[in-house]
């Protein structure tokens, strides 16, 4: 009997141990990074000349305790770009996807293969196979690594629809409601859930990460297809702020209204976001009227370049 209470008592623990993983950390109660540094593995553009520009993007977001890896660009770049950088991914603690589009998950595949084992975040509809349609041709997109060859390979898999805690010390939105109503995917008309093109993508598996540092929270995007607006407002209400400090990452406003781009401005604004660090799919032209609107504020961050939030 005394063997059966202690099995059960191990369980428990063991049980309690692994869903704090993933629930210990409330959005409101995140803990305040002395530093987090973050340095851009994969972009468009180039910051640093030692590294090679992509159509993709992938972070590496250091807080000293631990190193997680958002995105792994689109493959083409990754690695020549970690070893001209010195980075080692052999040292990643876990490993965020922000979505399955192939941009951001083409190095999964073989960042796996170089990491040891690691807490995997990805929303499950991520798994689902997409049709993009270019001209007349339509083509079919999977993630590089099935849900079961996951399990296989990682230390452990969550499947992200709610808010999950990464090392208790940061946020993965998980599923972001879309309550605005000008903005849209980016990628309307061109994303289809079937060959038949009668099912348009909503892109549901798309979230982002969020932490707290001394001057406030950052928010890390992906490509922001539940809208860059949405996201904002999302996070706001989880940590409970009404001010964010900075948002970073890719907003796909490639072809948004100037409708659309001045409704954002305003929302920038609503929330005092200081640093506005968008790149990847925002376009130029969004980019543009940002650093317009908010001197001094902006930065485009490529390839290469480092990003420190919090201590000098």
């Amino acid at each position: 009997m005394r063997r059966i209470s202690r099995t059960i008592l191990i369980v428990a623990c063991l049980a309690a141990g692994l869903s704090g993983q993933v629930a210990s950390t409330r959005p409101d109660a995140l803990p305040v990074l002395p530093r987090v540094d973050i340095t851009v593995l994969a972009e468009n553009m180039v910051g640093n000349p030692s590294v090679l520009g992509e159509w993709g993007l992938a972070f590496l977001i250091e807080t000293g305790k631990h190193r997680v890896l958002f995105d792994t660009g689109s493959g083409q770049t990754l690695f020549g770009n970690v070893q001209a950088l010195g980075v080692d991914l052999s040292k990643i603690d876990a490993i965020v996807i922000s979505h399955s589009h192939s941009d951001h998950t083409g190095g999964l595949e073989k960042t796996l293969e170089t990491c040891g084992p690691v807490d995997f975040f990805i929303h499950p509809d991520a798994f689902a196979t997409r049709y993009w349609k270019e001209g007349a041709t339509v083509s079919a997109e999977a993630m590089p690594v099935s849900r079961d060859q996951l399990r296989s390979r990682v230390r452990s898999l969550h499947e992200t629809k709610k808010p999950a805690a990464v090392g208790g010390e940061m946020m993965v939105t998980g599923e972001i409601p879309r309550v605005t109503e000008y903005e849209d995917t980016g990628v309307g008309g061109f994303v289809f859930l079937d060959r038949e093109m009668k099912t348009p993508d909503s892109i549901l598996d798309d979230q982002a990460v969020f932490f707290r540092v001394p001057e406030g929270v950052v928010i890390i995007l992906g490509c922001a297809h539940a809208g860059v607006v949405n996201t904002i407002k999302y996070v706001s209400q989880l940590a409970g702020e009404q001010k964010i400090y900075a948002v970073m990452g890719g907003s796909h406003l490639l072809s948004a209204s100037a409708d659309r781009l001045q409704k954002t401005v305003e929302v920038f604004r609503q929330f005092d976001l200081q640093k506005i660090m968008l790149c990847h799919c925002t376009g130029i032209n969004a980019y543009v009227e940002f650093a317009k609107a908010f001197p001094g504020r902006c930065r485009w961050p490529g390839a290469g370049s480092k990003v420190h939030f919090g201590g000098k």
